[in-house]
């Protein structure tokens, strides 16, 4: 995760496949942008700590992390204006701008920039918990971002995607815990074609 956006993030022990949350109910993001997904099948394992989101955004690489200090969200309406602002042509004919799976209760959100928008009702919805590894493939050739949990599919979260993605999680803390994500390579359960994140 090479960027950090919100003031309530930071790398954990200076590892930047690790983030753990800092602020007490304070929401913060961190992005894989030095890893953009343009064209095939891209699979990534995310060991967690409390109830993160956990999902794929378009690259900003204009985005300047640093004006953002607070409280932060991919699909806070507040930033939706300077997202926009970053787009490219190769972000291609998909609407869907940021697609994230929540933790808690294994629901969907995903954002055009525009309005959000929830799919509670997802094949296999499913939610996680601290201590699960929740596993991610995006595959470019058929749209499609899967969802994994300890190596068991769940199901096909969302489709129709096109164009460049990069990982993402946001992340904060509650009374009771710090929420941390790691990411890591993978050996997807039962797909031989994807890219190990």
């Amino acid at each position: 995760f090479d960027v950090l956006i919100g003031g309530y993030i930071e790398h954990r022990n200076g590892d930047k496949t690790a983030v753990c949350a800092t602020g007490d109910l304070m929401c913060s993001t961190a992005i894989s942008s030095s890893y953009v997904m343009k064209s095939g099948a891209h699979y990534a394992e995310f060991l967690i700590t409390g109830e993160p989101y956990i999902g794929i955004v378009r690259p900003m690489p204009g985005l300047d992390a640093g004006a953002y200090q607070e409280n932060f969200h991919l699909l806070d309406n507040r930033f939706y204006t300077d997202f926009l602002a970053q787009r490219t042509d190769d972000w291609g004919n998909s609407d869907v701008h940021a697609c994230e799976y929540f933790c808690d209760d294994g629901g969907m959100r995903w954002t055009d920039w525009h309005d959000n928008r929830f799919d509670d009702e997802w094949e296999g919805r499913e939610s996680c918990q601290s201590g699960d590894t929740f596993g991610m493939l995006l595959n470019l050739e058929e749209g499609t971002l899967t969802v994994y949990k300890n190596n068991r599919r769940l199901g096909v979260m969302m489709d129709g995607l096109s164009g460049p993605y990069c990982w993402y999680v946001s992340l904060y803390k509650s009374q009771t815990v710090t929420g941390t994500v790691s990411i890591k390579r993978g050996a997807l359960p039962d797909f031989d074609g994807a890219t190990r994140t």
